[in-house]
């Protein structure tokens, strides 16, 4: 069956033999025109060629109007309002301007397609809104109902004004530029060059196409060709909306000849997915099974068709990995927002919407430096880790440009200076970050980074022409005074560009969007997204203008659009012989995801009339879960063992064994092979920080006391200067850019009452009598010889209460007597092994064990009862025979760790499996 462009050209062969030149073929969009150059070509091989072209390139030749995009013509409407609206005006700034002026922009352009008198509509939707703020009570309007009825009364002031001023400057929006035509044809068209006009493929015709197009057909030189069938004349099909408008006017548009549909051996498929992106699988492995479409020139009558079209990256992958996955069309092109250009723009721009006097933000700094594009002009390898690393060492919550030296020095970055400029001065103007923007696109092109990434090469491009846009517009309006503007702007006009995929266009299977198939004919079609609320789009309006208005003033309401899409959806089936139709079930906010209603008529109306034949069929995801199979110890290899011998030779520390008593396999996992969740800068204080900084005050505190009973005057004077000790360690805890607010704030008092709590409650035994001696405080033991390993530890206070030698461990958490209680059964409970730990440490430093000894957790939180002391088998005083008892436990369970036979085995499921580095595939921790 011949196509309908194979028709088109045979028309015009047969009917203009000798002057082809002289026929003129006007097409509703750009990418039906090469599809018939070919055709012709193939029939006139000795002919001349037709002219041929858009509609909108005949209204850009007819009006002579430059159309600008919609985002220069926001800053002109943007100007008006300013003039218009004046001091007291609706919206103040232009980023409030920017979503209304959209709408007001997008209202005119269908008011002039559909030739409105502007003066009415504007007066009836002024006196509607009216009527909404009208009180029955007759309660007078307040200041700002009045401001929302004036900016409504004047929307016809913004029109005329608009136009006058783009006519001035010979420029228009589409539909502006449409009517300017409209209204002028018949003089434009007077000793028109060409001898026939084929207006090909229109469908909906806005009255301002009705009127030109009509003056041609007036003329008798225009014919209106659509390639309708007789199927969509039914009275009820939404496909035939525009052809029983417009056939009245226009007899050439209607169906004429049988049924398409009736053609023998047509089949269609409906495939219902479970997930979205798997309908995408599912069309990479039908084409993979039917080699047959894309051998020879099959390729190119097969069109895989995105009814959705963000699902193109995902085809692109799903498509099988054969020889022909190289020769294929991709029509819609690939976005530039998808680049890597762009999403390092959309990360500059986050770090100069957050910079201030302190610096950058260490996020957006780390985002930036690993980039690739970033790191590679620096010509530095682990950027992120030099930069997470750094910042995480220093508490950097800010990050200044000297940071940012230091960063590229300690990364070797050879070429730092290529990215320096980005992070220079204070924060950056509109003007300035335009001028960095035009810079890094400068010091790309002279590296090699684009000479093997042609999409990225043609990313830069689109960066260079966006900038320029950007630059120009800034240029001439004062309106961009902020980053925040500037990268609003920067995003709208980024989402108009897209990256051709370098190819032939006529050649292999075809990869495109819904509206790109219009006038073309494939002999099999994929269409995937074919659910409801996508075919078609739904109800949702992006108007100022109330239904009713648009109703009554001929204005198309998603009525017309439904017809719309109806039209393509039916043509696309028209002349295919196998149909594969796939939508996705998969839930959303709107409940399960249903097919298209166009599907249900084809069910139930085209499918039974025509006799076609329909297969239903289903994709399911493979769900099924095996069950896990039981982790495996970890065995002792010789390299393992050597990393397990020079961590017993640098010293074991309490908190590290632990790990080993709690879990072997945690213990492997977190401190043999040193995996570990990613550490991150918090701006908000952590409970180890919270720790660290109390643990620093009370140094401060007691150093100064070691050696000497402790006199009541110097814990009194430490409570009066509490808040400038604490001030001191959180500057040294928070070297820049620390949160002083909210949670911070809060924890910040917590840590403050806890000291001042503390340092009462000591007060208060010493005027009770009591005598308190510190010896040591952060005493830092290393390599004590226990066994065949060194221990070590730091030790937060050592002192003499009443002749008692303490070993004290500070704790700003919550504590359960059982966690400092052993009795000689199961497992030593952590805080206990740590006390006994460093007594043990304390007693062997000083090879001395004192007549009387104890080790406890003094309680910030709960402080009435002071130190709790450790206890074994209920026994507080640390005796000789205990710590030996203590010693010989301590390495037995060290022997086993450096026993080579014996295996990092797991421990069953605990609590603290949560924690641990092996927990998403540990059998012991999913129990």
């Amino acid at each position: 069956m011949a196509t309908f462009l194979n028709q088109l050209a045979q028309r015009i062969a047969n009917e203009h033999p000798m002057d082809a030149d002289k026929v003129l073929v006007v097409f509703n969009n750009n990418r039906s025109k090469r599809f018939f150059t070919k055709e012709f070509e193939t029939i006139g091989r000795n002919m001349f060629l037709p002219q041929v072209q858009s509609i909108d390139e005949l209204i850009a030749d007819l009006g002579g109007l430059e159309i600008v995009q919609n985002e220069f013509l926001l800053f002109e409407l943007y100007d008006l309002h300013v003039e218009i609206g004046g001091e007291e005006r609706k919206y103040k700034t232009f980023e409030d301007f920017i979503s209304f002026g959209d709408l007001m922009m997008s209202d005119f352009s269908q008011i002039d397609q559909y030739c409105v008198d502007a003066s009415r509509i504007f007066d009836n939707l002024h006196q509607l809104k009216a009527i909404g703020e009208w009180d029955i009570e007759g309660t007078a309007l307040t200041g700002f109902q009045k401001q929302y009825l004036e900016f409504y009364r004047s929307l016809y002031q913004y029109y005329t004004r608009l136009h006058e001023r783009l006519l001035s400057q010979k420029k228009a929006y589409s539909g502006m530029a449409y009517r300017e035509v409209a209204e002028h044809i018949e003089a434009l068209t007077e000793g028109c060059p060409w001898k026939t006009v084929f207006f090909v493929g229109f469908n909906a015709l806005s009255r301002c196409e009705e009127l030109i197009i009509g003056e041609y057909v007036k003329r008798g030189i225009g014919h209106v060709v659509t390639d309708a069938d007789p199927y969509y004349m039914e009275p009820l099909q939404e496909a035939g909306h525009f052809l029983r408008k417009h056939g009245g006017d226009f007899p050439e548009m209607l169906p004429k000849g049988p049924s398409c549909f009736a053609t023998e051996g047509k089949r269609i498929t409906v495939v219902e997915c479970p997930e979205n992106v798997l309908q995408c699988k599912y069309a990479g492995q039908l084409i993979e099974s039917h080699p047959e479409w894309t051998e020879g020139g099959e390729a190119e009558r097969t069109a895989v068709v995105l009814a959705d079209e963000s699902l193109l990256v995902p085809m692109l992958n799903a498509l099988p990995d054969t020889p022909y996955r190289y020769n294929i069309n991709v029509s819609m092109g690939f976005a530039y927002a998808d680049s890597m250009m762009h999403a390092l723009v959309g990360k500059l721009f986050a770090l100069y919407r957050q910079q201030n006097g302190s610096g950058y933000y260490h996020s957006d700094v780390v985002e930036v430096l690993s980039d690739r594009i970033v790191s590679q002009l620096a010509g530095a390898k682990g950027l992120r880790r030099v930069a997470e690393g750094y910042l995480r060492r220093g508490n950097r919550i800010r990050c200044t440009e000297d940071d940012i030296k230091e960063i590229l020095h300690l990364a070797k970055a050879e070429e730092g200076e290529r990215i320096a400029f980005l992070f220079e001065g204070e924060k950056p103007t509109p003007g300035q970050c335009l001028a960095r923007l035009r810079q890094l696109a400068t010091e790309i092109t002279n590296s090699d980074l684009t000479d093997t990434n042609p999409k990225e090469r043609q990313a830069l491009g689109s960066l260079v022409e966006v900038t320029d846009n950007l630059e120009a517009l800034h240029a001439s309006h004062p309106y961009i005074t902020n980053i925040e503007t500037l990268e609003r702007i920067y995003t709208r006009l980024a989402a108009r560009h897209s990256i051709a995929l370098i190819g032939e266009p006529l050649k292999g299977l075809q990869l495109m969007g819904m509206l790109e198939t219009r006038n073309l004919d494939f002999k099999r079609v994929v269409l995937l997204s074919a659910g409801e609320g996508i075919l078609p789009a739904g109800r949702s309006e992006n108007t100022l203008i109330p239904y009713e208005l648009q109703r009554h003033f001929g204005l198309p309401t998603y009525v017309e659009k439904d017809a719309v899409f109806a039209y393509h959806f039916y043509h696309l089936l028209q002349r295919a012989e196998e149909v594969y139709l796939v939508y996705s079930s998969e839930s959303n906010a709107m409940g399960k995801g249903e097919p298209s209603r166009y599907i249900r008529q084809v069910e139930t109306e085209l499918a039974p009339r025509y006799g076609i034949e329909l297969i239903h069929d289903a994709v399911w995801a493979d769900t099924q879960r095996t069950a896990p199979k039981p982790t495996t110890p970890a065995p002792k290899s010789e390299k393992v063992m050597q990393r397990i011998e020079e961590m017993a030779q640098r010293g074991l520390s309490p908190t590290s064994f632990c790990d080993y008593v709690e879990c072997p396999l945690k213990y492997y996992y977190a401190r043999v092979l040193g995996v570990s969740e990613r550490d991150t800068m918090e701006e908000d204080i952590d409970a180890s920080q919270l720790g660290d900084a109390i643990h620093k005050v009370l140094e401060n505190i007691y150093r100064p006391l070691i050696g000497k009973p402790v006199p009541i005057a110097a814990l009194q004077e430490a409570q009066q200067h509490l808040p400038e000790l604490m001030e001191q360690a959180f500057a040294d805890l928070y070297r820049s850019g620390r949160n002083t607010e909210g949670r911070n704030r809060f924890l910040y008092q917590v840590a403050e009452s806890q000291l001042r709590h503390m340092l009462q409650n000591e007060e208060s035994l010493l005027k009770e009598g009591h005598s308190l001696t510190v010896i040591a405080v952060e005493a830092t033991v290393e390599k004590v010889k226990v066994g065949k390993v060194n221990i070590k530890g730091k030790i937060d206070r050592v002192d003499k209460m009443d002749g008692m030698l303490r070993i004290v461990d500070y704790k700003t958490g919550s504590l359960d007597k059982k966690e400092i209680a052993y009795a000689d059964d199961g497992t030593p409970p952590a805080k206990w092994l740590q006390l006994m730990w460093y007594a043990l440490l304390y007693s062997k430093s000083t090879a001395t064990v004192p007549a009387q000894l104890q080790a406890g957790i003094y309680p910030l939180r709960h402080l009435r009862s002071g130190v709790k002391t450790a206890t074994w088998n209920g026994i507080a005083d640390i005796t000789p025979e205990m710590l030996a008892n203590f010693e010989a436990l301590l390495t037995e369970r060290t022997d086993e760790l450096m026993d080579a036979t014996v295996p990092f085995a797991p421990t069953p499921s605990r609590q603290g499996c949560r924690f641990c580095p092996a927990r998403n595939f540990c059998t012991e921790a999913m129990e």
